[in-house]
């Protein structure tokens, strides 16, 4: 779907599927990096992660589950990724007590591309998806010192459900659950 946004920049958000694995491997691991390399103590923990984690091979299988719905953003001007959401469907949460759940697993966008309202042109999509697939919740970790992402789901009016831990290597990270009634 085509949007023109500030200053007349056009993108493209389409859904993605098995031809786009490179490009979502790509994106994957440098905007996670992006996103999360700061708050690494140690660059090989990381660098590790985001070689399995995003690996063509994962890539592709991940695109090939029909519980995963995956969008692709691209420049419009230039045809360049610049970014990707992921929803993972049927994904119950410890932390909403309906079992007609989905979780927004990513919305990424690389540096440069944010404050311009392609996160939530394309979270709109997504929720959208999860309403015409007749989930009645979506739900999503947020690292907490990601203020400003927090910040961005609160203001789409996402409430905390609870809080866990994640681990990568030998390094601990605290999340918020959030979720949303759709």
């Amino acid at each position: 779907m085509l949007n023109r946004l500030k200053d007349n920049v056009m993108i493209d958000i389409r859904r993605a599927n098995v031809k786009d694995a490179k490009s979502i491997s790509y994106l994957g691991a440098k905007t996670f990096d992006q996103s999360y390399g700061q708050f690494f103590d140690k660059r090989n923990t990381i660098t590790e992660y985001l070689n399995i984690a995003f690996s063509l091979d994962k890539i592709e299988k991940s695109l090939a589950n029909p519980d995963n719905l995956y969008w692709l953003v691209e420049d419009f001007e230039s045809s360049k990724p610049i970014g990707y959401g992921k929803l993972k469907l049927n994904s119950p949460s410890e932390f909403i007590k309906d079992q007609n759940v989905c979780k927004l697993q990513r919305i990424y966008l690389l540096q440069g591309y944010e404050g311009q309202g392609i996160g939530s042109k394309l979270h709109q999509q997504m929720i959208e998806a999860a309403i015409d697939l007749s989930y009645t919740y979506l739900w999503l970790s947020n690292l907490k010192k990601k203020e400003q992402a927090v910040s961005f789901y609160k203001n789409k009016g996402y409430q905390v459900a609870g809080e866990h831990n994640f681990t990568i290597g030998n390094e601990t990270f605290q999340f918020w659950a959030m979720k949303i009634k759709l």
